[in-house]
């Protein structure tokens, strides 16, 4: 499909471009006078009857787009009814199947493009309003008991309003599911692994059904944690640095610990803490977050050095603070997870 293409009745715009680590295309498309955004997944294709292969390898592949598209309906019916349209969930306006090939439709966002550096940058007061909308967004969407899934940087659109302040949306929720009841894993395992919780990367390591009930909207909370570190600082928090993620350091018995060298309220200090916890339980819940922030004391920050704070946060361990890792530099986002991704996964112990 290119532009001037029409596809269940929108006319595309402009030819599509890769994204999501080649596993989707995206572009912009128009329906009764209004621009969307659309895009098209290049996994799992419908076979067709003169597709190749056997009769039994073109019935599994069957079953499997009917339960791809079984899920993204009873997410997306769910997220309607549940969250509503509006907002800043931008969620799915409309999901459908041309020929061999799974399509989604979203609205346009007019978003300002700040990148996580520009955002550390901001004033305490922006990055806190920011952190609030998205907390809030992820609370809407927890209280419908769905687990985003892929919380990170590329899936958060950050808007600017005609005060000047900026605001954000919540984007993508391909790999949401019910709270408890993550898909069977395929090959192609979407998702960052530089935001994996730790329950994410046991269940993939090992896609056991005690695995798969530890999966909950606690381990979006995990993700979140981990968001708001970039978005305070333009880094991850320290750890080892023979693991390559968060993640499979938690999974290793090592606390993820939260202590840029930059000023930050003692409140948020303690709260990204309890959110980065390696026990999924231990992890407040998306409306106490929310309720944390709005009663942040900002205009008293500047006293509090984080430097001198680590014993309030009760840090016993050791952890390795000279691994810093720098977001956009030093971090490379894993797109989709694929064979690679998941030999780190199996390989370690």
């Amino acid at each position: 499909m290119q532009k001037g293409d029409i596809i269940k009745g929108y006319l595309v715009l402009q030819d599509f471009k890769t994204a999501g680590g080649g596993l989707s295309k995206w572009t912009f498309a128009s329906k009764n006078k209004q621009v969307f955004f659309m895009k098209e997944f290049l996994s799992p294709k419908y076979p067709t009857p003169d597709a190749p292969g056997s009769a039994l390898s073109k019935q599994n592949k069957k079953i499997e787009c009917e339960k791809f598209e079984e899920r993204h309906q009873n997410i997306r019916k769910a997220l309607q009814e549940k969250c509503g349209i509006g907002g800043n969930l931008v969620i799915t306006l409309d999901f459908f199947r041309q020929e061999t090939k799974y399509y989604k439709v979203t609205e346009k966002i007019e978003v300002a493009s700040l990148s996580t550096a520009e955002i550390s940058n901001l004033s305490l007061d922006s990055q806190i309003l920011i952190l609030k909308t998205i907390t809030h967004s992820l609370n809407v969407l927890h209280k419908a008991n769905i687990v985003h899934s892929d919380l990170k940087p590329d899936n958060i659109l950050i808007k600017q309003t005609k005060t000047g302040n900026y605001t954000a949306k919540l984007i993508d929720f391909d790999d949401s599911y019910f709270s408890g009841l993550p898909p069977i894993l395929s090959e192609d395992v979407v998702g960052d692994m530089v935001f994996y919780s730790p329950e994410l990367a046991s269940y993939v390591k090992n896609p056991v059904e005690e695995n798969a009930q530890k999966l909950t909207t606690k381990s979006d909370i995990f993700a979140l944690g981990l968001l708001f570190c970039v978005y305070l600082t333009n880094e991850l928090p320290p750890f080892f640095s023979s693991y390559q993620y968060a993640c499979l350091a938690a999974n290793n018995n090592q606390k993820i610990i939260f202590a840029p060298e930059k000023n930050i309220p003692a409140e948020l200090l303690l709260l990204i803490n309890k959110m980065l916890s390696t026990k999924e339980k231990l992890r407040p819940e998306a409306h106490e977050i929310f309720e944390k922030l709005k009663i942040i004391d900002i205009e008293n920050y500047s006293e509090i050095n984080t430097r001198n704070s680590k014993e309030n946060i009760k840090i016993n361990d050791k952890i390795d603070t000279n691994s810093k890792i720098i977001i956009e530099e030093n971090t490379e986002s894993s797109g989709g997870l694929r064979g690679k991704g998941l030999n780190i996964l199996k390989k370690n112990k």
